[in-house]
């Protein structure tokens, strides 16, 4: 009996430990050790990563030199800075990536953009987290069930009544 209570309690640590390394957030460094610069390829940067609801992008790079922008998916193409969006410049900059989906950033100093200083990604939900379609119904049943499976007493009918015969029965 000991034994099987241990190897209870150690299944029960397991899973607690493998769901609490599911749910680490991770904190990426924009381009890594090169930062938010220009000549960088940050398609490539973004390519091997897996972004996750929790997790934070980090943006590094020299203060009052460069900034990023977040935009929306028009504007990352077109490299263009909507009117009222916020330019980040203070050279440490970091988003937290709340919600799933494509998150768009650029910089808007002169050509940068132009010249690939821009980064797409797609956020994805929690590890551990599966977000499916909900099930579809279930297939209404070809036959009448006999009145022996049903939950109620045999002797009242449930099927094929009209609502007047149902009334005229229980008065």
């Amino acid at each position: 009996m000991t034994l099987s209570r241990a190897l209870i309690l150690l299944a029960l640590i397991a899973t607690i430990f493998s769901t609490m390394s599911m749910a680490v957030a991770k904190d990426f460094i924009v381009g890594d050790d090169s930062g938010w610069t220009t000549g960088f390829d940050y398609h490539a940067w973004a390519a091997n990563k897996v972004f996750r609801v929790g997790d934070t992008l980090t943006f590094k790079y020299p203060a009052g030199k460069d900034n990023v922008i977040r935009v929306n998916g028009s504007d990352f193409i077109n490299c263009s800075v909507p009117p009222n969006a916020p330019v980040l410049s203070n050279g440490y900059n970091t988003f937290v990536l709340a919600n799933t989906g494509r998150r768009w950033y650029i910089s808007g100093v002169a050509n940068h953009c132009k010249s690939g200083q821009k980064l797409v990604i797609t956020v994805l939900p929690p590890q551990g987290i599966t977000w499916s379609p909900a099930p579809s119904p279930s297939p209404v049943p070809s036959e009448v069930p006999s009145p022996h499976a049903a939950p109620w007493p045999a002797s009242i009918p449930h099927f094929g009544l009209s609502l007047p015969k149902k009334i005229k029965m229980f008065q």
